[in-house]
């Protein structure tokens, strides 16, 4: 044997390997009718694992999380889906594509390959088999937790991880492969949250509508009123029927813009958060006349949003949500909605970007300091224009010591935002820019929610109208759940400092996350309600889910290094 095999002493040696225990590794790499004895499965999956240091791949896969494996069969030394088990991963791994993931990014190709091959199969074929299953299944346990897309490749304003903190990915795959019914142990592995199982809910309804050949489409016209007859309705009534809105398709008098088709009409309207008046204007008739096809991928976007920010969130804990397409803020507490409000967002130019922080402070009276880019764009640069707008915003001029400056001995017209030497503030007041209330959660970004004089603005039905910072409606209402119990802020205490008119700063003894995201669809009481994209970032992330997923590094930690292959 020594004088057969001196390539395979070597390496025997080098992997710090028994050279008679070498040679058994070495024939179970022959095909065998009778298949593989599990002490040389555990062989080959031994000098396959430490060969991934190396060259992460197997049968020309290159894995999705290397560290991840290695680490559980250090701990796991042996085969982990034996017998039926790697036939329920399989179907486990297809299980996937109801999460909006395609399946074939989990090698299951190559796997059934494997499989199908059971009377070709050696210790080698079966280590391969066992090591892909391994890294499949923590590849779908990543991305159902954590989400397939890393966020901050798409924008890079975004801080949360919710791999921060969270079990090592080796241990979550240790549950699954313990467990009895392992598929049934990784399919749990999804967030439970109300939120995404009710996407979930509604990407399979919606390709039970795709499969049985879509809704058609309603022909283009004039808008049409109560009353009308046309017979574009008929179309009208057929597409939705197949959506759901509309109980029968037909009615006696089927071209006739009857009552109850109004009210599906205006039920389709709310669900898509349009103007619920029942006209079928170019808006309605352009969501009416959205492909299921584009429904299914806006649904999956927001499926892969929810994992970025659920996977770090436990059903009971209360927290703070802004949904910027939506103009909505929710207080979510133990899974429902304590609070709702409308909110108006930062314009295209000058986008509220999402991100987390953690509340802190409610001020109330507050006052309003200039920040820079509205110092450029919207004081110094109408200055120039010979514009008054210090007198027209009732701004006060306070130098690098604080001091407050008489703005004629300023120099405007040689006044550069960028060494500007001086602040600018708004008192509070009526009218102030603030209005009375504001909520502060520190963040790079100098974003925060706040009362807004512009209170006829709400009724806007796309309400992108700040310079970036939240305005929000009723928030008298938010600082009375977040105070409730505390040092007496009960509602008359609290107007009473409103009312005072002086700038009061209170620190929140419970601090709850402040979640700002951008999810197209979302998921209430009412159910599920389609947002428009009014940044236009679905189609970068539907596109980043088409590519080839993000890979691990092999000498990656707990959280890795990423690249793309």
């Amino acid at each position: 044997m020594r004088s057969q095999h001196p390539a395979g002493i070597r390496l025997a040696r080098a992997l710090s390997l028994p050279i008679a225990l070498w040679a058994l590794v070495a024939l179970t790499g022959l095909p065998s009718c009778g298949g593989s004895s599990t002490a040389s499965v555990t062989d080959s999956l031994r000098v396959r694992v430490r060969q991934l240091d190396d060259r992460p791949t197997v049968v020309d896969r290159q894995l999705l999380q290397p560290a991840a494996v290695r680490a559980y069969y250090a701990k796991h030394p042996s085969r982990a889906w034996s017998g039926g088990r790697a036939e329920q991963m399989v179907e486990a791994i297809r299980g996937v594509e109801q999460d909006g993931l395609t399946p074939s990014d989990y090698h299951l190709e190559a796997i059934q390959s494997l499989l199908d091959g059971k009377d070709k199969r050696s210790a080698g074929t079966d280590a391969d088999l066992d090591l892909l299953l391994t890294d499949a299944v923590a590849g779908v346990i990543d991305h159902l937790r954590y989400g397939r897309v890393r966020p901050v490749s798409l924008n890079p304003a975004w801080n949360v991880d919710p791999r921060d903190d969270a079990a090592p990915l080796d241990s979550l795959l240790g549950v699954v492969a313990a467990d009895r019914a392992p598929g049934s142990a990784l399919t749990r592995m999804r967030p439970q949250h109300f939120v995404y199982q009710g996407l979930v809910a509604e990407l399979d309804r919606l390709r039970r509508i795709e499969q049985a050949g879509g809704w058609p489409t309603v022909p283009a016209g004039p808008s049409l009123k109560r009353g009308a007859r046309n017979v574009r309705i008929a179309a009208l009534r057929r597409r939705l029927a197949v959506s759901g809105e509309l109980a029968e398709a037909s009615a006696r008098d089927s071209a006739r813009y009857d009552t109850a088709l109004v009210a599906a009409v205006r039920a389709f309207q709310s669900n898509h958060r349009l103007n619920d008046d029942g006209v079928i204007d170019a808006g309605t008739l352009a969501a009416l006349n959205t492909p299921v096809t584009d429904r299914i991928m806006q649904v999956r976007v927001n499926l892969e949003r929810a994992r970025w920010v659920l996977g770090g969130l436990a059903e009971q804990d209360e927290f703070l949500l802004v949904n910027l397409p939506a103009f909505k803020s929710y207080l979510i507490r133990s899974g429902k909605v304590a609070w709702e409000a409308r909110v108006q967002i930062g314009q295209e130019a000058r986008q509220t970007p999402t991100f987390r922080a953690q509340l802190r402070t409610v001020v109330f009276n507050p006052p309003w300091t200039v920040p820079p880019t509205i110092l450029a764009e919207d004081v110094l640069k109408p200055i120039h224009e010979g514009k008054d707008v210090l007198a027209e915003k009732k701004l006060q001029v306070f130098d690098a010591q604080g001091k407050e400056v008489d703005p004629g001995s300023v120099d405007w017209d040689s006044a550069d935002p960028a060494n500007f030497p001086y602040t600018l503030r708004q008192p509070p007041g009526p009218g102030a820019a603030l209005g009375r209330v504001k909520f502060e959660f520190p963040n790079p970004y100098s974003i925060y929610l706040h009362d807004t004089p512009h209170r006829e603005l709400f009724d806007s039905e796309s309400r992108t109208f700040s310079s970036g910072c939240i305005r929000v409606e009723n928030p008298v209402q938010l600082a009375e759940l977040l105070l409730a119990g505390q040092d007496g802020w009960t509602p008359a205490k609290i107007q009473q400092t409103i009312d005072k008119g002086e700038t009061q700063h209170v620190a929140l003894e419970r601090r709850p996350p402040v979640l700002i995201v951008y999810w197209t669809v979302t998921v209430g009481a009412s159910g599920v309600r389609y947002g428009p994209d009014v940044y236009s970032l679905d189609p970068p992330l539907a596109a980043a889910l088409a590519e080839p997923p993000v890979l691990a590094s092999i000498s990656a930690g707990r959280r890795g290094a990423s690249s793309r292959p």
